[in-house]
């Protein structure tokens, strides 16, 4: 590995210095030659945000190597939706492409040359939209290579390019609908999760960049290169959507991948059998205490019966009961 990493980096951060301090320790394990810092504003009326928010900032003295650092630092709250999509504009008017991590998602040391590769292989391709460090196989693997290319877009770490996000809108207001999601996954399940995450986004009007990011990739049809072992784990409890410990997807071991025997897949094209397999682990990533429940109300509503097959062949009943507190050879988690 070299003594500088030479990719730049995108550290969105907030009000959480116990998370924050965990992701810039790992982050300056690679002493990255570029930085950039972007940290929402406290929301108003919140007592303890002023002092989360002004510790989890000062954490970034911290840096002791030779590096360019660069910080938007905003006064004001925006939310989740606008600050985090605006950091990311502001990010890629300064570089052409980089890694993204929230304060919450924490690397495996081989994350960041994973993703330097990645960004050199595909700079060029305008097949691939991104490239993800999470993957929801948990330890399912039946590929020769060392990663795939999904229809899916994880962005609890990841990298991508400025001719990806220059297809970014916040405001996206045309999300693709059940037929064409059909067409696009050739998967009910698939087509049925992100058609009602679409549509709860619509409803509710919830304040996320992710779901319009997810539009956009499906309408333009990008493939995301997904690391067949995941890179980065959840350590995020108070995040702004999710407060259930017990998720399966929060903590997620790690495995350092052996670059030097890196194996590319020979064509770009989705594996069919991973993403099949994927998504069902994203759908039923409940948590062990309500496992239970939803499965005899799948049951009862006589609803994804092959999906259910499917789930018990790839042992997820050992998934869902035994203990995943073992995070591989990250020893940092």
């Amino acid at each position: 590995m070299v003594n500088s990493f030479q990719k730049p980096i995108l550290f969105i951060i907030f009000n959480r210095p116990d998370t924050t301090q965990k992701v810039f320790d790992a982050i300056r394990l690679v002493r990255p030659r570029q930085l950039f810092v972007a940290a929402d504003g406290p929301r108003l009326g919140n007592i303890d945000d002023k002092y989360l928010c002004e510790s989890a900032r000062k954490i970034i003295q911290q840096i002791d190597w030779d590096c360019e650092i660069k910080t938007l630092f905003r006064e004001e709250n925006l939310g989740c939706g606008k600050a985090v999509s605006s950091a990311i504009t502001w990010f890629f008017s300064n570089v052409e492409e980089g890694i993204i991590l929230e304060d919450d998602c924490l690397p495996a040391e081989s994350f960041f040359y994973f993703c330097e590769i990645m960004l050199n292989k595909y700079k060029d391709n305008a097949q691939v939209g991104m490239i993800s460090g999470t993957n929801y196989l948990f330890g399912y693997n039946n590929s020769e290579y060392s990663y795939f290319f999904s229809k899916y877009s994880y962005i609890w770490g990841w990298a991508t390019w400025k001719r990806s996000w220059i297809l970014y809108n916040l405001n996206h207001k045309y999300f693709p609908d059940k037929q064409f999601l059909l067409n696009y996954f050739n998967d009910d399940l698939a087509a049925n999760y992100y058609f009602n995450e679409f549509s709860y986004f619509e409803t509710n009007k919830i304040d996320t960049w992710d779901i319009q990011w997810s539009a956009i990739m499906i309408f333009n049809k990008l493939y995301s290169v997904v690391p067949l072992d995941n890179q980065i784990s959840n350590i995020g409890f108070r995040g702004a959507h999710q407060d259930d410990k017990s998720y399966l997807s929060l903590n997620m071991p790690t495995k350092n991948i052996d670059l030097y025997s890196l194996k590319n897949p020979k064509k770009i094209e989705r594996d069919n059998n991973l993403d099949y397999i994927s998504i069902r682990n994203i759908v039923f990533k409940v948590s062990k205490k309500s496992f239970l429940k939803n499965l005899l109300v799948v049951i009862f509503k006589k609803k994804y019966r092959d999906v259910i097959k499917n789930i018990l062949t790839l042992n997820f009943f050992k998934m869902i009961f035994f203990n995943h507190s073992n995070h591989g050879d990250n020893n940092k988690i």
